[in-house]
């Protein structure tokens, strides 16, 4: 059976046709209407329907989508997202009840990024946590195979938890100093940057520049976006008490080392000593996109 898919990112949204191997079969991309939610979810309905006409094989009524939080995953309902604060309030399952045939289904992107990934490595550990780190940063357990949720869908807002209590950077969001979402991720390296240059800088720009060793102020800047990493996977490790972290997102995907120094961090700072840690970093493509066929 063919499902349809839809992942509702910060900059772009991806509608697609997912087989029950986990493969693309088609799919269209265009830039996130962050301005106006309805627009936004007429054009996914449009694309949807073109999906259906295209392909007898697909399930007429499923659609999946994959929101970032936080929501009411159960209604999809928009509960003050971030990077799409316009959506605030906006009723995503009721909207599109209304104008389609589709049974809509909400899932937090980062969940269903780690669905897929425990089809990947559910030979080795049952017990996982998922940690994407890109526009922003998002967190998914799967205990026993099984995902945890939370009560509405969203279990595992660590962008807005706090990280660096010393921190002069207010969230213009949850209005605390120093969350996860404003130090660590793709837009904080960026913003950083920008600030400490007095210009515009991308995140892949800063990396660059880090990884080369261009300027001094950004090789500590983002040496300490690293450390604050390290520290953030060290209090998963021990609070979920589990030994297996995998990293997703575009900025662990880059060619910062992450994986060798949260692992070289943690084997020193954890208290179970000689435990077997182990990080990975994702390789799977659209792993958010993929992961949404199992939801229903």
């Amino acid at each position: 059976m063919l499902k349809l898919c839809v992942d509702i990112g910060g900059t772009k949204t991806i509608v697609g046709v997912v087989n029950e191997q986990l493969d693309i079969i088609a799919s269209k991309k265009f830039e996130t209407i962050k301005e106006d939610p309805k627009q936004q979810f007429t054009e996914i309905i449009k694309l949807a329907n073109h999906f259906v006409t295209e392909y007898k094989e697909v399930d007429s009524n499923i659609l999946n989508i994959a929101m970032p939080g936080p929501c009411d995953y159960t209604q999809g309902l928009f509960l003050n997202p971030p990077n799409l604060q316009q959506y605030n309030q906006f009723n995503a399952g009721q909207y599109i009840e209304q104008h389609s045939q589709f049974k809509p289904s909400f899932v937090n992107d980062t969940d269903a990024a780690a669905l897929a990934e425990y089809r990947y490595i559910k030979s080795t550990t049952s017990d996982f946590v998922y940690l994407t780190i890109s526009t922003g940063v998002g967190m998914a357990y799967v205990k026993n195979g099984q995902l945890v949720s939370g009560v509405d869908g969203n279990f595992g807002e660590i962008g807005h938890t706090v990280i660096k209590n010393d921190s002069d950077y207010q969230c213009p969001v949850c209005h605390q100093y120093g969350c996860v979402e404003n130090e660590i991720s793709g837009l904080a390296i960026s913003r950083k940057a920008s600030d400490l240059l007095n210009r515009p800088v991308t995140t892949r720009e800063a990396i660059t520049m880090y990884l080369e060793h261009e300027d001094e102020t950004i090789h500590t800047m983002v040496e300490e976006v690293i450390k604050l990493t390290q520290q953030l996977c060290i209090n998963i490790f021990s609070v979920f008490n589990i030994y297996h972290i995998v990293l997703g997102g575009g900025v662990t995907q880059s060619a910062l080392p992450y994986k060798e120094a949260i692992t070289n961090y943690v084997s020193q700072h954890h208290l179970i000593q000689n435990s077997t840690i182990q990080i990975d970093i994702s390789h799977l493509e659209a792993n958010v996109l993929t992961g949404l066929y199992f939801i229903n």
